[in-house]
């Protein structure tokens, strides 16, 4: 009787930990794709409007660290705050500093917004 209290104490507690992990990186966002918006990745360029630059301002989001001053509002508009956030981005991850959002820029969010980590 003794080993199984003392087995379902330690599976209460190891699930308890599951389940915090589990809402805390629910909670964070972490690994989980910026959903709603759009699954077309276009070419963005500043003046954009939609869906697809509301996908682009979620996955810059999770890319840059929102300490960083980059943080942006998901409003669907490519202005000078997502312009300024794209720069920041593409120089991070050793891309050219172009703030057009193409192919190459949208595979680095798509890696990085799905991370645990910023990519800067």
């Amino acid at each position: 009787m003794r080993k199984i209290i003392t087995g379902l104490a330690v599976a209460g507690l190891i699930l308890a930990g599951g389940v915090s992990t589990a809402t805390t990186a629910s909670a964070a966002g972490a690994g989980q794709p910026c959903s709603g918006y759009s699954t077309a990745e276009p070419l963005l360029r500043a003046g954009a409007t939609g869906d697809a630059v509301k996908e682009l301002q979620c996955e810059l989001n999770r890319a840059i660290t929102p300490s960083s001053g980059y943080y942006l509002t998901v409003d669907g508009v490519f202005g000078q705050a997502t312009l300024r956030a794209v720069y920041r981005f593409q120089g991070c991850v050793g891309l050219q500093v172009d703030g057009e959002v193409g192919p190459q820029t949208w595979s680095k969010l798509d890696y990085w917004s799905l991370q645990s980590s910023y990519a800067c």
